[in-house]
């Protein structure tokens, strides 16, 4: 017997993309907030919702190269201007980031890890309601999540930590299934 809900459920997360070739065009601020809105669903235990959100378009990307810009010449006060300029260009990759950042509720370590995994799990919500919406979309993270002057500019507390920057436009092109294993690859079935 077949169930459609999950059909269509199973459907969107196996077609679903890390699209990095995505067009400059604008895209309407009521899709962008359609897909906070989908993070804001991911589990938490504690329902203490310790999302954040920034969103930079158009001339607030190039704000945020510049903090990433200032970050690179303290950390390589040397790099090449070739090189630095490519580094700035990261911003221009699509024509939206959503910075996800996991806003601290508590000093329990148990807690604090429940929560950030609650805003991971609502970044995967994120790609699949891009995706779901013809949207191309990618997770990055690397040192940029981490850099003071990154964290700064968008307003991260000392407690709180940038889990990813989403990418997301009109997707140019989609890159074909990565291998995936087979579940019993994966899984141990313990009955008794």
């Amino acid at each position: 017997m077949t169930n459609p809900a999950l059909d269509a459920v199973q459907e969107c997360i196996s077609q679903r993309r890390s699209v990095e070739a995505v067009r400059d065009t604008p895209i309407d601020r009521g899709r962008l907030h359609a897909l906070i809105a989908a993070a804001l669903w991911a589990p938490n235990h504690k329902l203490s919702l310790p999302f954040a959100f920034v969103v930079a378009s158009g001339a607030a990307r190039d704000a945020l190269a510049d903090a990433h810009a200032q970050a690179r010449r303290r950390v390589a006060p040397g790099m090449s201007d070739e090189a630095m300029r490519a580094q700035r260009a990261l911003t221009r990759r699509a024509p939206h980031i959503i910075v996800c950042i996991h806003r601290a509720t508590d000093d329990d370590p148990v807690r604090r890890r429940e929560d950030r995994d609650t805003v991971a799990a609502g970044v995967q919500n994120l790609l699949l309601a891009a995706h779901a919406d013809g949207l191309g979309a990618i997770w990055r993270t690397g040192a940029f999540v981490d850099e003071p002057e990154v964290r700064a500019h968008v307003g991260c507390r000392d407690e709180d930590e940038i889990v990813g920057f989403v990418y997301v436009g009109e997707p140019e092109s989609v890159p074909p299934a990565p291998p995936r294993p087979a579940v019993d690859d994966v899984t141990q079935w313990r009955d008794a």
